[in-house]
């Protein structure tokens, strides 16, 4: 019981200094974060609304209405796929491109603070679990 409960703490300290970040930019909550996401995976992978789904634990219905809301408000734009016109890669504009930089020094403080004082050995032993607990509760 302890080792979800601490997960949870780690996870709500987190998303509280996140929320102060998005909160002064003018985005919070789902949309926030999911924006978030999709800034930093996008430097390294087309985004598709499927994983935002997975990722997020989110109904297609849901991941639809957030992803409407963040397209109104000018930060993404959804694309149809050259293969597959049904697949619509999620791409960020340039107004998010504007916040981009400061959510990312967000995200690096927070990950600065987090693993101060943890050696790079024990920062991967802490991944490498934190992986199977994600496989082993995805069974």
């Amino acid at each position: 019981m302890q080792t979800g409960k601490m997960i949870n703490q780690i996870s709500n300290r987190l998303r509280r200094r996140s929320r102060a970040v998005q909160e002064a930019i003018g985005i919070s909550g789902a949309k926030g974060n999911i924006l978030n996401y999709i800034l930093v995976e996008a430097e390294t992978h087309s985004v598709y609304q499927k994983e935002i789904e997975k990722e997020f634990g989110l109904r297609p219905s849901t991941a639809t209405e957030v992803l409407k809301n963040l397209e109104k408000d000018g930060l993404i734009c959804r694309v149809p796929e050259e293969q597959d016109g049904r697949y619509k890669k999620i791409i960020f504009t340039e107004k998010a491109e504007a916040i981009r930089e400061t959510l990312k020094v967000e995200i690096e403080g927070s990950e600065r603070l987090l693993l101060d004082g943890i050696s790079e050995e024990e920062k991967q032993e802490f991944l490498r679990i934190a992986q199977r607990m994600l496989e082993n509760l995805d069974r």
